[in-house]
């Protein structure tokens, strides 16, 4: 069996991942060294890992997406586990800069940041681990990768990494953020934290986009281009969260 060549992936895979996605990584690139360039304190750390994971997984995604998926169907499902594993794993670090945000480096500890990470990052890893390694002849539990290389997740999976990401992510987010908005003194502080929650809003939106991409996709190949299209935007939206954020990052 000869490998699939990369011309043979379809237009909307290759705006996907190598166009939009690569545009992502480069931008979030440039941004992690803005960030760290500027004083590498906690918070400037912890933000960085947002983009550093969300870069991780989007690389993982770029590697696999060339490869037969007939011949490397156990390859391309490894590595689609890792994609999605570190994808789903940055938004936890944005909990926590909410949280040191709220409550000051003194109050939220390294020791309760790291639960906080560990706990949620070990959900993330074994709870798609055992969906993956169950027998699963409907293709409801786990992932399955199609003849063109495309991962499609089932209903269970789906439902779990949604309900994970915004039961201990998404939410608690916006809940500091809002308490935040609130505590700040001055009309140009709230103003500027308005563009992060905004930006953070568009970033999220492009997520479940991808996610419902990777469940509802065969059946509606026009969300396909559509999220990949929309990926686009996610430079607008990062843009506005580091704008809004800014005035907290240690120089």
């Amino acid at each position: 069996m000869k490998k699939l060549p990369l011309f043979q992936i379809g237009l909307d895979r290759i705006l996907v991942i190598y166009i939009s996605q690569g545009i992502i990584v480069i931008f979030f690139s440039l941004l992690v060294y803005r960030i760290l360039q500027r004083k590498r304190q906690r918070i400037n750390v912890i933000f960085s890992f947002f983009f550093i994971s969300t870069i991780i997984g989007l690389i993982f995604n770029m590697i696999y997406a060339p490869l037969d998926p007939i011949q490397f169907n156990s390859l391309i499902k490894f590595l689609n586990f890792l994609a999605n594993f570190f994808v789903f794993l940055g938004p936890i670090f944005m909990v926590i800069v909410n949280f040191i945000i709220l409550e000051s480096t003194l109050i939220f500890s390294v020791k309760r940041q790291n639960r906080y990470i560990y706990t949620y990052g070990f959900m993330i890893f074994f709870g798609m681990l055992i969906l993956l390694l169950i027998p699963d002849p409907l293709s409801i539990l786990g992932v399955t990768i199609t003849g063109e290389g495309r991962p499609e997740w089932g209903i269970v999976f789906f439902i779990y990494l949604v309900s994970m990401l915004t039961g201990f992510a998404v939410i608690p987010i916006f809940r500091t953020s809002v308490k935040i908005y609130r505590n700040l003194e001055t009309k140009e502080l709230k103003k500027k934290w308005s563009y992060y929650v905004i930006g953070s809003l568009g970033v999220f939106s492009w997520g479940y986009l991808i996610f419902a991409t990777n469940y509802f996709g065969h059946a509606f190949e026009t969300l396909r281009t559509i999220s990949s299209l929309y990926g686009i935007s996610i430079v607008l939206w990062v843009l506005l969260m580091y704008y809004g954020i800014g005035f907290k990052l240690k120089n």
